[in-house]
């Protein structure tokens, strides 16, 4: 996962008008002011937020270790930066910690208090997929569904009764230490749990057209997040423990996200914001002569050999990684490549295009036959989509 910190900031002040000390300094002093903004005047009801959430968030504190000064933390915060402008609260204070946890998992309290563990910054793939974990938690926060579900949910109702509550939630009178410390302990649990089905989807929407709105990030991170949930629903036996108590089934989430980018027109290539497999190609040296490599992922498969139709070996490496990556970015899949035998040659075709041609001639450089090397070649990009269908933490 590569930081992304106050230098983001201060490139941007280099490219729109040039470097200076000054402008270094201003752009510093800009990130820190966007990570957390002047605290507006709250409104009774948002006191009552921020009361609430601060319990929760030291009931949290009792449970979960808090790691001290994260080097992930600027991370976060940059994203929660850049992601601000854009939900409906934009002038939202937040609380931001990372937290000493096995499990991958982030919430959110009222009151802007948003945590993240350790395993979960880890695990994630780019800085997009870091900012939709953030978004869909911030969504939570601006669109109040703690306290929804508080209006709602009778358990609450139950403790405080409905008069009180609704009277802690206007706050309307000064509000109770004791009343405080129970329902905060109720928010905390819901809170490490999610907030149910509804608010979950509402709260993935949110997170895509945040990250739609901001530029900065590609909101298709947000499928990527919802499809490993779903890689772990799956492997989960019987009913679904832990966060998935209140989670929806993870394929809705699948689901509607993937309708909310057809509709904003966002391609999906996951590519983009994953470590996705991609061709490359280098140049090798065997038996002292300089040949091309082709590679998928950390994988050989294929070591153009010889000149063919004007191009070197390191060229028909690089014409095949050309053909293949744009593919590749465009959700290949393994059913859409193909071998094809002509003319004593063997073509690797994908999606109907040659992606890769093993001649004669490359045979007897590699003391081989042609039919061997399309065999291995065949089975390393088998070997290659497999363990990227695989291969995710979550």
């Amino acid at each position: 996962m590569r930081a992304l910190r106050v230098a983001t900031a201060v490139m941007s002040v280099v490219l729109l008008g040039g470097w200076t000390p000054s402008a270094a300094l201003r752009a510093e002093e800009a990130v820190a002011r966007a990570v957390q903004p002047a605290a507006p005047e709250l409104s009774p009801e948002e006191k009552a937020e921020a009361e609430i959430g601060k319990k929760a968030a030291e009931e949290v504190e009792k449970e979960f270790k808090v790691v001290e000064n994260p080097t992930e933390l600027p991370r976060i915060q940059a994203a929660i930066a850049q992601l601000r402008p854009f939900t409906e609260r934009p002038n939202q204070q937040y609380t931001v910690k990372v937290l000493q946890s096995r499990a991958l998992n982030a919430f959110s309290l009222p009151g802007g208090y948003v945590y993240f563990t350790k395993t979960l910054v880890s695990a994630v793939e780019s800085e997009d997929e870091l900012a939709a974990v953030a978004a869909h938690e911030m969504a939570h926060i601006c669109l109040k569904h703690s306290r929804r579900l508080m209006e709602k949910d009778e358990k609450y109702t139950k403790i405080l009764g409905p008069v009180v509550l609704a009277a802690m939630l206007a706050q309307k009178s000064g509000l109770d230490p004791g009343k405080i410390a129970t329902i905060g302990s109720l928010v905390k649990l819901d809170a490490v749990n999610h907030y149910g089905r509804e608010a979950e989807l509402e709260s993935d929407r949110a997170a895509v057209k945040y990250l739609h709105a901001s530029g900065k990030y590609h909101p298709v991170a947000v499928l990527t997040v919802v499809e490993g949930l779903a890689r772990i629903h799956q492997a989960q036996p019987g009913p679904d423990p832990g966060v998935f108590q209140t989670h929806p089934l993870a394929q809705e989430r699948v689901e509607v996200v993937t309708k909310l980018l057809a509709e904003l027109g966002v391609p999906v290539e996951r590519g983009r914001v994953t470590k996705g497999l991609a061709a490359t190609a280098a140049v090798v040296k065997k038996e002292e002569q300089e040949i091309g490599e082709l590679r998928l992922g950390d994988r050989v498969v294929f070591q153009p050999a010889v000149e063919v139709e004007g191009l070197a070996p390191l060229a028909r490496a690089q014409q095949s990684a050309e053909i293949l990556n744009p593919m590749l970015l465009a959700n290949l899949e393994l059913v859409e490549v193909m071998r094809v035998d002509r003319d004593g040659s063997a073509m690797v075709l994908a999606r109907g295009e040659t992606a890769l041609t093993i001649t004669p001639a490359d045979a007897a450089f590699h003391r081989s036959t042609v039919e061997e090397l399309a065999k291995q070649a065949m089975q390393v990009i088998e070997l290659a989509f497999y363990a990227e269908k695989t291969k995710r933490a979550y």
